[in-house]
């Protein structure tokens, strides 16, 4: 696997910030859902909002990534010339005041969804079939099972590149600009925390949801090395049965597959490449526009790719 950290000079920060832990060349694409890919040239573990705030004012230059639980991330075999910010401690908590929550940019959905419907609160039952963070859902507006992120967010506090600096604001959710599965945040914008304002519910009624969502995914999505779905769905319609429509549920390219359980799902073997899932996302995407004048525009983060390639998957050109 090629060390991107050796020809990639974005380390003079390093010393300015001994109390943060600095992993160089570190596995990425191993930290991803699909558990499969190549290195970033460092990865950069933070506790706090001070310790951030440092963090990003030293670091503005560069290119990064804040990783939650890897999920809707696809990572080159090449790796990613960038920097890799992990969020921990004070990005990990949950505060509940009333019927107003506050969560962590890092906190994990599933675990939010239990532990507020344990306590009472209603609403975010659904996003315990989301495997990802709140940060991420912020910015993705991540949602299922009838509801999403948008629907229940008060507001968020966002570090925002404005201009060569990092500025920490508070946005209410109209202010993001929600869409499906999209919001105004860019890659380079770092969440902090987000506020949701929920209902007073029934415990037992929100774990019987919560039980009915986990089983109804188990049933109809595979396990697996994946990244949940792969394409946004069009407006009344679904990617998988388009992609099911013209054959390609079962698809093989090296070592993915388009899953035979559900075609929106593309699966990497283990052991196999990330560069093949590309491929196969590239073919997939190509074959429904060419055949059914649909274009599918991909819900994950590809990176270390060719860029004219991952823009035009994105609908960014």
């Amino acid at each position: 696997m090629k060390d991107v950290g050796k020809d990639y000079s974005i380390f003079s920060w390093i010393s300015e910030l001994p109390e943060i832990s600095v992993i160089l060349n570190a596995d990425f694409g191993a930290k991803t859902t699909y558990r499969v890919g190549g290195r970033s040239a460092a990865e950069v573990s933070c506790d706090d909002i001070d310790t951030l705030e440092r963090l990003l004012d030293l670091v503005k230059d560069n290119a990064i990534f804040v990783l939650g639980n890897g999920s809707n991330t696809l990572v080159s075999e090449r790796g990613w010339h960038g920097i890799v910010v992990v969020l921990k401690g004070e990005f990990q908590e949950i505060a509940v005041s009333g019927l107003e929550v506050t969560l962590g940019s890092a906190v994990s959905l599933p675990i939010a969804a239990r532990q507020l419907a344990g306590q009472g609160l209603a609403g975010m039952e659904w996003s315990v079939g989301i495997p990802g963070t709140v940060g991420g859902a912020v910015k993705m507006n991540a949602g299922g099972h009838g509801s999403d992120t948008s629907s229940w967010l008060k507001s968020a506090s966002v570090f925002r590149k404005v201009g060569d600096s990092y500025q920490l604001m508070t946005h209410g959710a109209k202010e993001l600009e929600f869409d499906y599965r999209s919001s105004n945040l860019s890659d380079s914008d770092v969440v902090v925390s987000a506020s949701f304002e929920l209902l007073e519910g029934d415990p037992s009624a929100s774990k019987h949801a919560i039980s009915e969502i986990v089983a109804w995914r188990r049933e109809n999505q595979p396990g697996g090395q994946n990244a949940g779905s792969v394409f946004i769905n069009p407006d009344q319609d679904h990617a998988a049965r388009l992609i099911e429509s013209i054959g390609l549920k079962g698809m093989r390219i090296g070592s993915a597959e388009v899953s035979t359980r559900h075609a929106n799902f593309i699966q990497a073997d283990k052991g196999g490449s990330a560069d093949d899932v590309f491929e196969l996302i590239w073919l997939v995407q190509q074959d429904v526009e060419k055949k059914l004048g649909i274009r599918l525009r991909t819900e994950i983060k590809m990176l270390g790719f060719d860029s004219d390639r991952v823009r035009y998957l994105c609908g960014e050109i």
